[in-house]
């Protein structure tokens, strides 16, 4: 076949294309292969130029303007890029718009550059995808319409059929009715119930969703669930020689609000990839705690891990992780997600490529076992009023006549509670004001302030921002609870009432104590004999168990080494405080002053007042031994903090030992050294010489972790101390003989303040100091800047709550984790003033304040 053969055939198959074909060459020369130029471009053939197509007027397909110079053909010819199905629009005269899909791709005509470009008319495509765009809006947009007339008519029904339930409830109540009155009740009963079920059937359809499922909630025993679920996968886990460590064995009973088939189906979904996505003999690590009124479960892996970018997408039906070979089909995460929410949960995972992932979901806890004491919690004192024991006085702010009379009503039969009313939000801010409140049950719908409106006012207001509120409304809408106890509210009760669930609320929310958001790191210490840390996380008293406690007027003691300090102060306040609410009297506080002998003369005089529970940090493990033996023998409960008499055995002569995780707190301090030598220099060690197993594992972890991370560290020197003031002269000696010593590290703060006068006198104003403690001195020489760059802080206020909530476990025969601890806390200037309110549950003192960045 000859050349001029193969061009008319080349021309004719141009020629039946649908699309648009040209070469755009780099001069500008523009150059029609085919005859659709007019029918797709609307420009005929012969005046097609440059200057023809400059002159129409072209769109991105959000409908804002696209320059000439921005086209596909433009940005080949200028940087050799080709393009595949670019969308633009030509917008004609009658502003209707040609919506077009261009390739554009780089070509050679004697050797200068060209674009040879086809064009397809994709207006029809276009306008099918916005028209179903435009149905998908205006059905969501009937949608909403949709779920606002239910929600405003639940209000309306279920306004009214608050009052029948209401008062039928407190007829049901009364003694005094005879047969034929009992059924009449239960005749509107039966009705007023069944006239709220097809309230709720309705409700229902505004909540459908493709796989919705039905939930049975009910009370079930966690630790039993776990138990059984780790029994089941065992035999995959031992295929892969993956050990499972159950961290709940030691803990006491937990149960959970929870449909139990649908827990158990979470669990083991969880826990069969953390099998499946794990390495051959890794591990699964099981732990959990309490978190306000949720019981929080987290499985963790060692397996490949997940990118921060797959955080939301493992959530999403039929999502694969990446870099997996294991079979699935991405259903079983985004079931687990869905049957969580269901039970009134929430799910998350953080994970790291190539380490490990760690999936957390909540469940709620029922009401009988919601705690109104726990650790981490800001514990104040029980509040009294007119004299009168666990007294309460309520405002209920309500316009509606007939649910004011109700709550009159119902309230007639709590005589711990003074109920004051006020019919509008303006009177009702002034009251609370000027009346002693302890809660206020505020209407939503106020006519005269939206009750979102007189919740601001309440929590701007010095006078009244710390009073418990109670929302009151009809709205029975999922979202509109969330969104109202997102705003701040303490709770949220529904129209018509459940009179039980009412009251309950309302002694819950009387009873309940202020969350602190505490670290939730791993504990890496262990305990005196070896024991594996409990998180005091899990550590809580109910209503009932606090109820018991106040009715024995039990009387504890608490004998320390030393109170001079800021850490021993904040652990006898987290006591004191505790036991207050606890209704246990603290009888004594003896100081020892870090004398054996002395704390053995105070146990004696301790003993004599007849004490239930002793707190206590024994100043010397073997001297002080026998005291606390005969203590335990006179029947009186011991509880220790950091420290444990030798030979004093858990559970049969002490109840627990209480601890921050020192070991985490000493690669905190080793961290900092390190990041502040730049990886590189000579240190000495000031370690504690003493048989105290916390400060055994700070200064282990610290050597530990510089050693094994930082090859180019070196520890050049060792001093041991005895006391606290023994720092300087250990400090002064220790830069004496190393002269080119780079940083130090100090056991705790109180020596740590003696090596900083050491190296200010030496004029080492270039040496790194890292401890443990957050103490007043220290805390400002961090905040400056100055040569203590920061430390590993312990929790003592919340140690001081854990060890008085174990006190408890004693004192009502629970069963008590022989060794529990609070978290470690990294602190340096950045987070020098949020780490001394958590620490110390107080504002920072005048002088820790870091210079501004």
């Amino acid at each position: 076949m000859d050349i001029s053969h193969n061009e008319n055939l080349y021309m004719e198959v141009l020629q039946t294309m649908s699309e648009c074909v040209i070469i755009h060459e780099k001069s500008g020369k523009i150059v029609a292969l085919n005859d659709n130029v007019e029918q797709v471009l609307g420009i005929e053939s012969e005046f097609l130029t440059e200057a023809s197509l400059m002159q129409l007027e072209y769109v991105k397909e959000d409908g804002s303007p696209l320059l000439f110079s921005k086209l596909p053909s433009i940005i080949t010819l200028e940087q050799g890029i080709p393009f595949h199905n670019f969308i633009v629009g030509i917008k004609s005269q009658n502003q209707d718009t040609k919506w077009l899909s261009i390739n554009s791709t780089p070509l050679k005509i004697s050797d200068e550059l060209a674009a040879l470009v086809t064009i397809s008319d994709i207006t029809d495509r276009k306008n099918i995808e916005n028209a179903l765009i435009q149905a998908k809006e205006e059905a969501e947009k009937a949608n909403m319409t949709k779920s606002d007339f239910l929600s405003k008519m639940s209000h309306e029904l279920r306004t009214p059929l608050n009052g029948i339930l209401g008062f039928a409830q407190l007829l049901e109540m009364d003694e005094n009715l005879n047969e034929e009155q009992r059924d009449f009740v239960q005749e509107i009963l039966g009705g007023g119930r069944h006239l709220l079920s097809l309230i709720n059937d309705i409700l229902d359809l505004s909540r459908i969703e493709t796989g919705q499922l039905k939930v049975s909630i009910k009370e079930v025993d966690l630790l039993s669930m776990i138990k059984e679920c780790i029994n089941i996968v065992q035999p995959l886990a031992k295929k892969k020689k993956i050990s499972i460590h159950n961290q709940l064995d030691q803990s006491p009973n937990i149960f959970v609000f929870a449909d139990p088939i649908r827990l158990k189906q979470i669990l083991l979904n969880l826990l069969n990839n953390a099998i499946k996505y794990n390495r051959d003999g890794g591990k699964v690590m099981i732990f959990s705690y309490l978190k306000a009124n949720e019981q929080v479960i987290h499985i963790v892996d060692t397996g490949i891990g997940l990118s921060v970018e797959e955080y939301q997408k493992v959530f999403v039906p039929f999502y694969r992780i990446e870099g997996t070979q294991e079979e699935g089909t991405g259903i079983g995460l985004s079931l687990v997600k869905q049957l969580v929410q269901l039970m009134g949960g929430s799910i998350s995972v953080t994970s790291e490529k190539g380490i490990g992932s760690d999936f957390s979901f909540s469940v709620p806890l029922p009401n009988d076992f919601k705690a109104v004491m726990r650790w981490g919690e800001d514990v104040e004192a029980p509040l009294v009023n007119d004299n009168k024991a666990e007294h309460y006085r309520l405002l209920y702010i309500e316009d509606n006549e007939s649910n004011l009379h109700l709550v009159r009503n119902i309230m007639k039969s709590q005589p711990s509670y003074t109920l004051l009313s006020a019919r509008t939000g303006k009177k009702g801010l002034e009251m609370a004001a000027t009346e002693k409140v302890d809660l206020i049950l505020l209407d939503l719908n106020l006519q005269d302030i939206h009750g979102y409106q007189v919740f601001e006012l309440l929590k701007t207001d010095e006078k009244t921002k710390d009073i418990a509120i109670i929302a009151i409304s009809a709205n029975a809408m999922p979202h509109d609870i969330q969104q109202t106890l997102d705003k701040g509210f303490d709770n949220y009760v529904t129209k018509p009432f459940n009179v039980k669930e009412f009251l309950t609320t309302v002694h819950e929310t009387l009873t309940s104590a202020i969350n602190q958001n505490i670290p939730e790191h791993k504990i890496l210490s262990t305990g005196p004999h070896g024991e594996e840390a409990v998180s005091a996380k899990t550590l809580q008293l109910s209503l009932k168990e606090m109820k018991k406690l106040k009715e024995k007027n039990y009387k504890a003691a608490l004998a320390m080494h030393y109170t001079e300090n800021d850490w021993s102060r904040s652990q006898v306040d987290g006591l004191k405080a505790t036991f207050a609410k606890m209704g246990i009297e603290v009888i004594a506080v003896t100081d020892a002053g870090f004398n054996w002998e002395k704390q053995v003369d105070d146990l004696e005089a301790i003993l004599a007042k007849k004490p239930d529970i002793i707190v206590s940090i024994p100043v010397n493990p073997i001297s002080t031994a026998r005291a606390y033996q005969l203590a335990a023998q006179s029947g009186v409960k011991l509880v220790f903090m950091d420290n444990t008499p030798t030979d004093l055995l858990p559970g049969k002569d002490y109840v627990s030992a209480v601890s921050a995780d020192n070991y985490g707190n000493g690669i905190e301090a080793a961290l900092i050294m390190a990041e502040k030598l730049g990886g590189k220099g000579k240190i000495g060690v000031i370690f504690h010489d003493a048989d105290f197993f916390g400060t055994r594992q700070r200064t282990e972890a610290f050597e530990k972790t510089i050693q094994e991370k930082y090859p180019d560290i070196h520890i050049v020197a060792r001093v041991g101390i005895t006391g606290p003031i023994e720092g300087e002269k250990a400090a002064s000696a220790m830069l004496s003989g190393h002269p080119d010593l780079n940083g130090i590290f100090v056991v705790w703060d109180v020596p740590a303040e003696g090596a900083l006068a050491a190296a200010y006198k030496a004029g080492r104003e270039d040496l790194v100091i890292t401890t443990i403690d957050l103490g007043k001195n220290v805390a400002i020489e961090i905040a400056k800047d100055g040569l203590i760059k920061g430390l590993g802080a312990q929790l003592p206020y919340q140690q001081g709550v854990a060890e008085a909530i174990l006190a408890g476990y004693a004192l009502l025969g629970k069963q008590a984790p022989p060794y529990v601890a609070v978290p470690s806390l990294k602190v340096t200037k950045e987070n020098i003033l949020d780490a001394w309110k958590l620490v110390y549950n107080q504002e920072a003192p005048e002088g820790v304040c870091p210079p501004p960045l």
